[in-house]
């Protein structure tokens, strides 16, 4: 949970953060509590309004918010949450989604939608729900993303924004309803899944809510879009030609149309922003995550000194695996620790190592993994290019932007200088430009992206580019020759919930 501020200008001026808590009841499980989601949302907006008189400046004249696709909440009559909000990452419903792809047309409904069958997005959560949990699905009254759970807590309004709510796999793109398939086969009421309305409506704060958080009373609050499609406005990539480089806890590549273009073999989707804009774009699952996975299982113990002693914890991993020459030595990951989304959109892909030998050590395993993601990343910026052709720019933002070794590296396996803005929370100066967008302090989203310039570049090294260039080929013969064991591992009686 991230809050932060920015002048008309686009000039950073404060922010604050927290963690929130990933709940795993079960195998495969990624679940959040929605009533911490809430307090988190009001302790960090608090802190930033705090921050921000603190930093001499007297009115705020907007909030807005951006947030995660991929999230549902069953809800009872009286609001209350009747289970934890299942999140993006939760692969419980990949049976689900198998199932789906078996009964219904998938290719008409990424015609229809953007979006693939897949575990990622909101449809085979709600069977999931119908499947493994009957009588909570009986009882909700409502399904919704956690962004709109937040919005009925800080203005008492039921409504889902149109960039969410076509994050959610279910949504038609010619116009803002309902796919009508995808409820009639789960068995859902078009009204149980929220209000669709545009990202730039601006809503009002309830009064104990401007209490809480320091705010006068009539401070708007637009409810704005999805955090990957504000992230491309964040970074400025907005014109023809530019492309978004985004690695966070997932990742992405994406590029900004005036209408939404398809892959002809479903590798790509196309999302809403806002003001008539969309995003295509091809995504991973495992990004960050891994890397956390990584920091948390071989460097546990000096990741946390670290941040005891107010440091970055994955330092530690970052040197590792700066201890290791390109190629890990032999060593190569398949980061698929959360499935595989673009190209190939496997719910059933795991994470593999191959070539370990007894010289490997935890170094490698660093090195490998970040290395994997990398590539994995490259591929998945192809099948884009396929559709929307090659870049004249690549904007950089994420988390990996904190290791040099990283960015470095993202250059030379997509083979493209990487332009940097500034490191700021991309997501959130998005929401903020939008924000000014809609209060009319710009006409235009396109002319409020020109605010963000480019603070530096980076060059792929020619060398670096071969190796990755050759690793590459091996990358997608080994993933070929394990998609069917993928399968067969993912099909076992065991590994089912």
């Amino acid at each position: 949970m991230k809050a932060s501020a920015y002048t008309i200008e686009g000039r950073f001026v404060a922010d604050q953060a927290s963690n929130l808590n990933l709940l795993q009841p079960a195998s495969g499980a990624a679940e959040q509590d929605p009533d911490d989601l809430v307090n988190q949302a009001i302790m960090c907006l608090a802190a930033c309004v705090s921050k921000i008189h603190t930093a001499g400046y007297s009115r705020i004249e907007a909030v807005a918010l951006s947030s995660i696709h991929g999230s549902i909440i069953p809800l009872a009559g009286n609001g209350s949450p009747l289970h934890d909000a299942m999140i993006w990452g939760d692969l419980r419903p990949s049976s689900d989604a198998i199932d789906a792809k078996d009964l219904l047309d998938e290719d008409t409904l990424y015609k229809e939608t953007g979006c693939q069958i897949h575990s990622f997005y909101v449809g085979p959560k709600l069977a999931w729900f119908r499947r493994c949990r009957p009588s909570i699905f009986q009882n909700a009254t409502h399904f919704v993303p956690t962004k709109t759970y937040l919005v009925k807590q800080l203005c008492g309004e039921m409504l889902i924004d149109r960039s969410v709510a076509s994050g959610s796999g279910m949504l038609q793109m010619a116009n803002p309803v309902w796919n009508t398939t995808w409820l009639s086969y789960l068995d859902v009421e078009a009204t149980q899944l929220g209000q669709i309305v545009e990202p730039s409506t601006a809503l009002a704060f309830l009064p104990e809510v401007c209490h809480k958080v320091g705010l006068p009373e009539g401070t708007p609050l637009v409810i704005g879009a999805g955090d990957g499609m504000l992230s491309s406005l964040g970074v400025g990539a907005l014109q023809p030609g530019q492309y978004a480089a985004m690695l966070a806890t997932s990742g992405a590549f994406r590029t900004v149309r005036p209408e939404p273009e398809l892959h002809p073999q479903k590798k790509t989707w196309a999302l809403y922003l806002a003001d008539g804009l969309w995003v295509c774009g091809s995504s991973l699952s495992s990004g960050g995550i891994v890397y956390r996975w990584i920091r948390d299982t071989f460097f546990q113990n000096e990741s946390l000194q670290l941040i005891a002693d107010g440091q970055d914890g994955y330092d530690v991993v970052n040197k590792a695996a700066a201890a290791v020459a390109g190629g890990s030595e032999g060593l190569l990951m398949l980061p698929y620790l959360s499935g595989e989304r673009s190209p190939n959109w496997n719910i059933d892909a795991r994470g593999t190592f191959v070539g370990l030998n007894l010289s490997h050590d935890r170094r490698h395993l660093a090195r490998a993994a970040m290395e994997g993601i990398s590539i994995h990343f490259a591929l998945a910026a192809k099948a884009l290019y396929e559709v929307c052709g090659p870049p004249s720019e690549i904007r950089a933002t994420g988390g990996f932007r904190k290791s040099k070794l990283w960015i470095q590296m993202m250059a030379d396996t997509l083979g493209q200088q990487l332009a940097l803005p500034p490191n700021v929370d991309a997501s959130g100066l998005g929401a903020a430009l939008l924000a000014m967008r809609t209060l009319g302090v710009y006409d235009s989203l396109c002319q409020a992206s020109k605010l963000v310039p480019i603070e530096d570049e980076i060059a792929p090294a020619p060398e670096a580019v071969r190796r990755y260039a050759d690793l590459s080929i091996i990358y997608e013969k080994v993933y070929e020759c394990l998609a069917p064991a993928f399968n067969a591992i993912a099909s076992a009686p065991n590994a089912k919930t």
